[in-house]
């Protein structure tokens, strides 16, 4: 089986610079949740029809053909032709599929074509096609399906064309067939285009199958909602939220908790194991792993991480592109982000930013502390307010602090820099020189008291 995907329309009704394929979909383009579906369903082989319009769609997806459609404006059964010709030694079934239609799920695909196998065994019918339908209660804007007894295709009749009886049928064209590529040849080359656009349509081709007395067998979509199609920023508003029930109800199943799951945003190649209990208004991103017995607290953020077991992750932190190893508390509040690794055990705390950093085993930084390309040994203790002083306005440099040192609160640490094991740097200290294994850093000013200065200053 081979898969056609129709996808060099910009898409007018979006009002957008941008091609309406191209716009996200639940962190995803709206293309790529089609191919997706596709590449799901068991089809490899899949030719991307596009245009001037739509040439960055190469940039966002891999493993597919592209064939250029000279006229976007040509018609579906235009753009078919165009991908025909790449196909030209393959005989047999085609997939064929609107780009922005990203709700159509791999199991509906590997059904319709499922179907086509029984057709052939059951009742000895090769048939020319197979084209998705589905009911709904309000049908306007589609085009209805008019069938006979046996479910096959008499017509697809478009709505403004349509007597009032037969614009009565809900049964409605969902744009995603399976045609047997010999026939749709012969009949895309036999039918003429709409006198009044121009236009050059597959449905059109199917009605002509269909007098020819070819059989068009009809498939019904189990969700009405899979035949949606992009063509507006409220359709892609519905489609995402179609899209975070269906993520959320399957993790349900799985045995993951979910508190107010309509209000939590996962995205579709996130991997979460059982038990992990995730809170209201979190969002988890890219291609995150969140492991067994973890705990997303409300209104965090991860992105591209990796969570390991247990661990715990404190209301409103953000993760981005990091690990935190198992046992591994953060939060709240707290921002891990550009590779960083929170070693097994540790905890990186209230209004903690960690960046580019490893730490290792049994790291505590509970408090107001910013920790910039570093590496922290096991057992280190970083008091309320220390920093890691990286930058120097040109290039960034890197603290290494050894195991079981103690950073005292409000030390400021100039990189290049090195606190060896034991180390030990005391409060408001400001460490611009190696401090060796075991040492005691201080580096203060005197104190000074001026005795009633202070009084004098207030009463000014």
């Amino acid at each position: 089986m081979k898969a056609v995907v129709l996808s060099a329309g910009l898409g007018t009704r979006f009002k957008s610079d941008k091609p309406k394929l191209l716009h996200n979909l639940l962190g995803k383009p709206v293309i790529w949740h089609t191919v997706n579906s596709i590449k799901k369903a068991g089809i490899e082989d899949i030719t991307l029809v596009i245009s001037q319009y739509t040439e960055e769609i190469k940039d966002i997806l891999e493993n597919v053909r592209y064939v250029y459609q000279e006229n976007p404006k040509g018609g579906t059964g235009d753009a078919l032709i165009t991908a025909l010709k790449g196909l030209e030694e393959y005989r047999g079934y085609i997939l064929v599929i609107n780009g922005d239609t990203p709700l159509v799920k791999p199991e509906t695909i590997k059904g319709m074509i499922k179907f086509i196998e029984l057709t052939q065994e059951c009742e000895g019918i090769k048939p020319s096609g197979v084209i998705m339908t589905a009911s709904l209660e309000d049908p306007r804007g589609y085009g209805r399906v008019i069938k006979d007894d046996e479910d096959h295709l008499i017509a697809i009749r478009e709505e403004k064309e349509a007597t009032e009886k037969e614009r009565s049928i809900k049964e409605v064209n969902a744009g995603v067939y399976i045609l047997k590529k010999e026939d749709t040849e012969k009949a895309l080359k036999a039918i003429r285009r709409s006198e009044v656009t121009g236009e050059l349509y597959i449905t059109e081709a199917l009605n002509y199958l269909a007098e020819k007395g070819l059989i068009i067998k009809i498939f019904r979509a189990k969700e009405s909602t899979e035949i949606l199609g992009i063509n507006t920023r409220l359709d892609l508003a519905i489609a995402e939220s179609v899209l975070r029930i269906r993520i959320n109800l399957d993790l349900l199943e799985k045995g993951i908790t979910l508190h107010s799951p309509e209000s939590i945003w996962i995205e579709p190649e996130v991997s979460i194991e059982r038990d992990v209990e995730i809170f209201p208004f979190s969002f988890i991103k890219g291609k995150s792993v969140i492991k067994r017995g973890a705990r997303i607290g409300i209104g965090s953020i991860i992105e591209d991480s990796v969570i390991e077991e247990e661990v715990q992750i404190e209301p409103y932190s953000i993760v981005r592109n990091s690990l935190v190893k198992k046992y591994g508390v953060v939060g709240p509040f707290a921002h891990i982000s550009e590779n960083t690794v929170v070693g097994e055990k540790s905890h990186v705390g209230n209004f903690v930013e960690v960046k580019r950093s490893i730490l290792k085993e049994g790291v505590k930084a509970k408090h107001l502390t910013y920790i910039g390309d570093a590496e922290v040994g096991r057992s280190v203790n970083i008091g309320a307010g220390a920093v890691t002083a990286n930058y120097d306005g040109r290039k960034k440099y890197k603290t290494i602090i050894g195991e079981n040192a103690f950073i005292g609160s409000n030390s400021l640490l100039v990189a290049p820099i090195n606190i060896g094991n034991f180390g030990y740097v005391a409060g408001g200290s400001v460490i611009t020189k190696d401090v060796p294994d075991g040492s005691l850093a201080v580096e203060r000013s005197e104190l000074k008291i001026l005795k009633d200065k202070g009084k004098k200053k207030l009463q000014k």
